[in-house]
């Protein structure tokens, strides 16, 4: 009963059945009965929180003196982050929204003080929420669901890739390489006090007001400090579960999330490249680094990058999922071999230890793709070849492999894995009379045409 006080109704496009007009009237039918005072419970409770969420925000413009608080940053990790997980996946965007701008805010010369706590503490919650929420859609997607069951999992699914679509372009925006410090605004932060009411639909997020006000000017203190980029990864607290997220991220069923954290991973993997301070990498042909990773979180890193993203982005490239996202998994591949095969033996193993890999055709694709002057172009066909037993092959290519080998398929029963908006189009209405009832008449069998859609798991 408490988790239907607290689970909050929206309208979303596409997806809900009637119009918003229809869901405003439904909502104002009921305001009288349980189901309204259920709403408004829910509602003053999520008005408190969003509240609070502003006046932190408000708050963090004092600048120094919010942000200098030798006690604050730690319990107020703790208040926004301990019991976020109980939160739903459309409430922790506006959280997310909120960390976003305290990062931006925060002085270059307190981030030490102030961004750890915050930033180690969100991306710890933030890869636990999204991983066990697609964990659970894939364990409904396995499960046949009534038509009103199918269509909130269809937007439960809908509102998770809007939460980690959010959460990946946060990490893109403070691995940036080219962001320039511009700090977002309070406008439309909020579009309401209320953010998400009940007769609200839902979008991506908040839209921001981008103002050209400078946060790393050319001169002064500021110049001594690193980068936000650089501070993130030179500070092993903040690195570690933000590089775990990702590397989960990689393997979620969402190809634009898994785009956005690969091109992530491409900018990185040369940063943990051991470079002696002050001498320039000739290498890769980098300027001299006057805030270099240290030694110690670099090799950590690469062994994490070299084990658990290389077996990410192997998993993925299985996957028939992700065969539009191929040639980025292997150039991601490509890129790790050749960063860090001269310091580490790993990914060298890791490749050489996948069945029907022999570890000549490993050692000669490593030798092959580390030239110089080498086109990107050319280093991820190189590991697409080495690969090509164990890449997975979309339906179509399917097909006409079984047609040109001359194998038919045999009829088998299979679980179904599609998401729970496909099997919303997968089902057939009842059709309906000139009086308005429904008849009994059979729609057309279309098992053996879903039976197509199956192949390839």
């Amino acid at each position: 009963m408490v988790g239907r006080v607290l689970t909050d109704r929206f309208w979303q496009a596409g997806i809900s059945e009637g119009s918003k007009d229809d869901f405003y009237a439904r909502v104002l039918e009921k305001k009288t009965t349980i189901e309204g005072l259920a709403s408004s419970i829910r509602g003053s409770v999520r008005f408190v929180r969003e509240t609070c969420y502003a006046i932190i925000y408000c708050m963090s413009k004092l600048d120094v003196q919010f942000y200098g608080f030798t006690e604050l940053p730690g319990p107020l990790a703790n208040a926004l982050f301990a019991d976020s997980g109980s939160l739903s996946a459309h409430q922790i965007i506006n959280l997310l929204n909120l960390v976003r701008y305290l990062v931006d805010h925060c002085p270059i010369d307190l981030r030490e003080h102030f961004l750890p706590p915050i930033l180690a503490t969100c991306f710890q919650q933030m890869d636990t929420k999204i991983s066990a929420e697609w964990e659970k859609l894939g364990r409904q997607g396995e499960i046949q669901a009534a038509a009103d069951e199918l269509t909130e999992e269809m937007k439960a699914e809908s509102i998770l890739r809007q939460l980690t679509h959010s959460a990946v372009l946060m990490v893109a925006d403070f691995l940036d390489p080219a962001k320039a410090g511009k700090k977002l605004q309070f406008t439309h932060f909020f579009r309401s006090p209320c953010f998400f009411r009940e007769c609200s639909s839902v979008s991506s997020g908040p839209a921001a007001v981008v103002a050209e006000q400078p946060n790393d000017t050319p001169g002064g203190a500021d110049r001594k400090q690193p980068t936000l980029r650089k501070f993130c990864l030179m500070n092993s607290s903040i690195v570690v579960p933000l590089l775990l997220f990702c590397s989960h991220a990689i393997r979620m069923h969402d190809g634009r999330c898994c785009g956005v954290v690969l091109r992530v991973f491409r900018s990185i993997v040369p940063e943990f490249h051991a470079v002696e301070p002050g001498k320039q990498d000739a290498a890769h042909g980098s300027p001299p680094d006057d805030f270099p990773i240290p030694e110690e979180t670099a090799r950590e890193i690469r062994e994490f990058i070299s084990t658990e993203v290389m077996k990410a982005a192997i998993s993925s490239l299985h996957d028939p999922y992700f065969v539009e996202s191929q040639k980025d998994l292997a150039t991601l591949i490509a890129s790790i071999l050749i960063s860090y095969t001269p310091l580490t033996a790993t990914p060298r193993n890791i490749l050489a230890s996948l069945p029907n890999i022999k570890e000549t055709d490993v050692d000669q694709a490593i030798e092959y793709i580390s030239r110089a002057g080498l086109h990107t172009r050319q280093q991820r066909a190189v590991i697409l070849d080495l690969l090509k037993d164990l890449k997975g092959v979309s339906i179509s290519e399917m097909g006409k492999l079984n047609k040109s080998l001359g194998i038919r398929p045999e009829p088998r029963a299979k679980k179904s894995h599609r998401s729970k908006m496909a099997q919303e189009f997968m089902t057939a209405e009842p059709a309906v009379t000139d009086t308005g009832a429904s008849t009994d008449r059979k729609s057309p069998d279309l098992e053996g045409v879903a039976g197509m859609f199956n192949e390839g798991g």
